[in-house]
């Protein structure tokens, strides 16, 4: 029947560290590439959005101005265009419930709002609060989209710290852990070996007043001590 030994032991403990190392490595690897291309996500998908959110407020700005221009009609039809073109945008990188909560309220709200202050008499201010409204709406959009910024920048962050904790873990805290083991089975095993050669040294001796039998259990006990009790494995003929 196998037993473990101090043999075995130490074996373990050799073992430990590279192959936790073997297995944290590549997932430290990819945890690196991520976080290069978190900054990227970032920019595509919250800063996207945020950044069309502030076009549809400009575009809306620039309805109510260009009302009082000569081409006030095409002004209007071309910054409706723009403004459906961003609120489009919005909503394919949206991520968030809120936000496309926010989008569709815009979406439902600005489509009859908006035909009706292009074809509405320039001194008409009759629309000024559903435009007001409408501001309002692209704000709170705006904040939505701020929201999941500083929600995706907490998440890169969070992940940094997790990986930090991995990475001492894996490459400091274990491999000093195992040496810390040898150290303590090292010293024991070279206890043992030590009392092991001042018996033998005294059952070679052959002095009267040794008895050889204590040497002997003495030995057998050290080797007990290291793992290896009656039968002793390492005196088998197998």
């Amino acid at each position: 029947m196998s037993r473990i030994t101090i043999v075995t032991t130490l074996r373990f403990f050799a073992a430990i560290a590279p192959a936790i190392l073997l297995v944290v490595s590549p997932v430290l690897t990819l945890a690196i590439i991520w976080l290069g291309s978190a900054p990227a996500a970032i920019r595509d998908v919250q800063v996207a959005a945020l950044e069309h959110a502030q076009a549809l407020d400009t575009a809306l700005y620039k309805m109510e101005w260009g009302r009082t221009q000569p081409d006030s009609s095409q002004i209007v039809l071309d910054q409706e265009r723009r403004f459906a073109d961003m609120l489009d945008s919005a909503a394919r990188v949206a991520i968030s419930q809120e936000q496309r909560d926010r989008i569709a309220a815009i979406a439902s709200a600005s489509k009859p709002t908006l035909d009706a202050l292009r074809q509405a008499n320039p001194r008409d201010d009759s629309l000024d609060p559903k435009m007001r409204e409408l501001h309002t709406m692209v704000t709170e959009l705006i904040t939505a989209d701020d929201t999941a910024l500083m929600q995706a920048s907490d998440d890169v962050r969070a992940q940094a710290h997790t990986f930090a904790i991995v990475a001492i873990a894996s490459g400091i805290v274990v491999p000093l852990a195992c040496y810390a083991a040898f150290w303590w089975l090292g010293g024991k095993l070279r206890r043992e070996l030590h009392l092991m050669r001042q018996a033998l040294e005294r059952f070679s001796e052959h002095r009267p007043a040794t008895e050889p039998e204590a040497d002997i259990v003495a030995i057998d006990l050290s080797l007990t001590n290291l793992g290896f009790p009656k039968p002793n494995p390492m005196l088998a003929d197998e």
